[in-house]
């Protein structure tokens, strides 16, 4: 049986830690276990506190031929709305985990990043992509809505209209024409992304620790609206397509839904 500890790989060289997603067989995506583990991670990186031989960059990248293809569809309560808004829950705990270290970090994405794939790619301070990578937020084709922040970010990357694109046709984009798009910082040759992030991740780390910090804490709250509220506006759209998908709404509620 596959433990927690097997499904997010470890390893550290240096000041730069490298979050390995490993689920290969299944295009790493996020089941509720791996979600658990890498939220715990993150906070224990947080946690580090001022010792001087604490990490000062992250990594995260996915074993196989995909950084992450989202949200596991085949776990047995993905049908089961209030189970479902618990990993939801769960997956928060990682973006937000995530936002609040306390050093840069960098996505290393080859093939798919989909979904929430995409959302935490995205959620990471740089973006590295391998040129035919894949992004998508094919959610609303599936009968569900983003919950995970990428809209937002996307719409601060690389624009509204890149943002639509993705969100509402269910299109995908290459990760050379992400970048062409302002989505992706650094573009790779294929199977070269992960080379390439921890490239830029090592001088980044040898930075000053509070200079470090306060450089991320700076990037990371300037955007126009800030995270919180961005997620509080989302959160209202999530439950409305939770509901439309798996319970029968009454016609007059279902009025009143579509008419806002």
């Amino acid at each position: 049986m596959t433990s927690a500890a097997d499904l997010v790989r470890v390893d550290r060289t240096g000041h730069v830690v490298t979050l390995t997603l490993d689920r290969p067989q299944a295009h790493n995506a996020l089941s509720t276990v791996m979600l658990e583990r890498l939220a715990a991670l993150m906070r224990d990186l947080a946690a580090a506190g001022p010792d001087p031989d604490r990490p000062r960059a992250l990594v995260l990248t996915g074993a196989g031929r995909s950084f992450c293809s989202g949200a596991d569809t085949r776990e047995p309560d993905w049908h089961d709305i209030a189970r479902r808004a618990v990993r939801r829950d769960h997956f928060r705990a990682v973006l937000t985990a995530l936002h609040r270290l306390p050093f840069p970090t960098v996505a290393a994405v080859e093939g798919y990043a989909l979904g929430g794939g995409l959302e935490v790619a995205l959620a990471c301070d740089l973006v590295v992509a391998a040129e035919s990578a894949v992004f998508g937020l094919p959610e609303l084709t599936v009968g569900a809505v983003p919950g995970g922040g990428g809209v937002h970010s996307l719409v601060q990357r690389a624009g509204r209209g890149v943002a639509a694109d993705l969100l509402l046709t269910g299109g995908r984009l290459s990760g050379a024409e992400l970048a062409r798009r302002g989505g992706v910082e650094r573009l790779a040759p294929d199977g070269g992304a992960l080379t390439a992030a921890l490239e830029l991740a090592r001088p980044l780390a040898g930075r000053d620790p509070a200079l470090l910090e306060a450089g991320v804490r700076l990037l990371r709250d300037s955007g126009a609206l800030d995270r919180t509220t961005a997620l509080g506006v989302e959160d209202g759209y999530w439950w409305r397509g939770a509901v439309a998908a798996h319970r029968p709404v009454p016609p007059r509620i279902a009025d009143s839904v579509h008419s806002e």
